[in-house]
C-alpha cells in the first residue's frame, strides 16, 4: 500500500502540477528525439531482448537445480525469500505486488523522473540514464548483481516506453516479468523457502 500511495499517488501529483496528466498516454515531446531511434531498433531491440531472457531463464534453471545437489550457493539476487509465496493466497497477493509495481514503478521511472531531470537539465538521455540508475538502485534489497541487472532492465524497459510512445507495453513487460519472477520460476524449478523440505 505504501508504495502505491509513494510512487502512484505521488507520480500522479506530481504529472498533475506539471500540467502532464495527459504524458499518462502521450509520450511527451521532450523524448521525441530519443523516440525515432528507439522505435529505428525497436524489432532489433526486442528480439534481442528476448534472446537474453530466454537464456536468463534457462541459467536459473540449471543454476538452481545446481544448486538442489549441493553445487552451488543460492540463484536468486539479494534477500527475495519473503516475497517468495508459500501458498495459493499467498500467490494471489504477489500477483496483485506484481501489478502495482509495473504501475506504479514505470510511471515514476520512465515517465516522471526522466521528465523532471529532462525539464531541470535540458537533457533528455541524461534524464533516462539517470532514472534507470535510480531505478536499480530502488532494488537495493537485490544486492549489487541485483542492481546492476536492474539498472540494464530500467534501460531496456526505457527503450520500449520511447519505442512504443506509451506507457502500457512497459507496464506489460515488467508485470510480466515480475510474474514470471515471482510466481512462476518458483513453482517450476520448485524454489522453497529456507528450513523448508
Amino acid at each position: 500500500m505504501t508504495s502505491l500511495l509513494l510512487f502512484g499517488g505521488g507520480t500522479l501529483g506530481a504529472l498533475a502540477l506539471l500540467g502532464r496528466l495527459r504524458q499518462l498516454w502521450d509520450l511527451p515531446p521532450e523524448f521525441d528525439s530519443l523516440a525515432a531511434p528507439a522505435r529505428a531498433m525497436g524489432a532489433t531491440v526486442l528480439v534481442a531482448a528476448a534472446t537474453v531472457a530466454v537464456a536468463a531463464c534457462a541459467v536459473v534453471v540449471v543454476a538452481v537445480a545446481c544448486r538442489e545437489r549441493g553445487r552451488l550457493l543460492p540463484a536468486v539476487f539479494g534477500d527475495v525469500e519473503a516475497l517468495l509465496p508459500r501458498d495459493g493466497a499467498e500467490g494471489a497477493w504477489a500477483a496483485v505486488l506484481s501489478l502495482n509495481a509495473g504501475l506504479t514503478e514505470e510511471a515514476t521511472f520512465r515517465l516522471l523522473l526522466p521528465l523532471l531531470i529532462t525539464l531541470a537539465v535540458g537533457d533528455a538521455p541524461l534524464g533516462m540514464a539517470a532514472s534507470a540508475l535510480v531505478f536499480g538502485l530502488a532494488h537495493l534489497y537485490l544486492g549489487w548483481r541485483g542492481v546492476a541487472a536492474t539498472m540494464m532492465a530500467g534501460v531496456f524497459l526505457s527503450l520500449v516506453y520511447l519505442a512504443a510512445g506509451n506507457l502500457l507495453v512497459p507496464v506489460a513487460v515488467h508485470v510480466a516479468t515480475d510474474w514470471v519472477g515471482l510466481l512462476a520460476l518458483p513453482r517450476l524449478v520448485g524454489w522453497r523457502r529456507l528450513g523448508q523440505p
